[in-house]
């Protein structure tokens, strides 16, 4: 199959080596013109282009049968620090949905849109006891509305000859983004999430493999996709700094999280955890 992937930094990268090697025709995209050489060595094309650069997303999406979204952005150095931008933040999601909505027309051969999307955007679920994919969004700050507002935009493009799967995601770690590593430069630090919050984490390769999953099986809907670590973030969190002689993180709780939400469903469509319990992060598993 042909197959677009949208973002190459982390986990599409890992997308368009697996699934290339599947024997799938695989075009990918990077912002980044020095990446272009090193996205060459592995995909059929390149684009070097934003999410919403409509013109451009025409072109990638052309004979196209899959489309993968695993956008990140809106970072900017400010002042020696990693912040976040709002603008961008949107601009990388909302407005690679919207690129892809109007790239879209009624001759399209794209039979399916799989997008990575992030369980932080229940919000809090509204207090629910259980949160399943049948729970309404609560989003209780712009980046939270952010993944709901891109979903629904890609959600409007199903239909009778196109599928819509959007995964809902813990926080994606692997090589390259060992817990220990990122907890070295959170230690003692004061943070604004909700520690009680689930861990709700997720290794890079499980994501690959459900994409893997939903393309074979022609996904449609929401599917909540994390490990089986059921603890808070805050206990989950303070395990690994307690392992690795860390101070622990102090979290602020400015924004309540999800809790008790329930993975059930991607498990009974199939998926077969490799890392189930956290402890491969430093590990290939494809």
């Amino acid at each position: 199959m042909n197959i677009a992937i949208v973002g190459a930094a982390y986990t599409g990268l890992a997308a368009t080596k697996y699934l290339k090697n599947l024997g799938h025709t695989v075009s990918v995209t990077t912002t980044k013109e020095s990446r272009k050489e090193e996205l060459e060595a592995i995909a059929d094309k390149v684009f070097v282009m934003l999410g919403s650069d409509r013109d451009q997303m025409k072109e990638l999406l052309a004979n196209q049968d899959i489309l993968v979204l695993t956008v990140a952005g809106g970072m900017v150095e400010k002042d020696g620090k990693t912040i976040m931008d709002p603008d961008l933040y949107r601009d990388a999601y909302v407005g690679t949905a919207e690129s892809v909505v109007d790239a879209i027309g009624s001759d399209s051969s794209l039979r399916q849109i799989i997008f990575t999307s992030s369980l932080n955007a229940y919000g809090d679920g509204g207090g629910a006891d259980q949160i399943t994919e049948e729970t309404p969004s609560n989003p209780l700050n712009p980046f939270q509305a952010v993944y709901v507002e891109t979903e629904q935009l890609l959600l409007d493009l199903a239909g009778d000859q196109r599928n819509v799967c959007i995964f809902r995601t813990g926080t994606i770690h692997g090589p390259g983004r060992e817990w220990k590593n990122q907890l070295a430069m959170l230690s003692g630090q004061k943070v604004p999430f909700d520690g009680s919050s689930d861990a709700m984490i997720i290794h890079r390769d499980d994501v690959v493999r459900a994409i893997e999953l939903a393309i074979n099986d022609n996904f449609s809907g929401y599917f909540n996709l994390f490990n089986e670590v059921k603890i808070s973030k805050a206990e989950f969190f303070a395990s690994v700094c307690d392992k690795e002689g860390l101070e622990h993180v102090e979290w602020l709780n400015l924004s309540p999280g999800p809790k008790n939400v329930s993975n059930q469903k991607i498990k009974n469509a199939g998926l077969i955890l490799l890392d189930p319990d956290a402890s491969q992060d430093h590990k290939e598993l494809l």
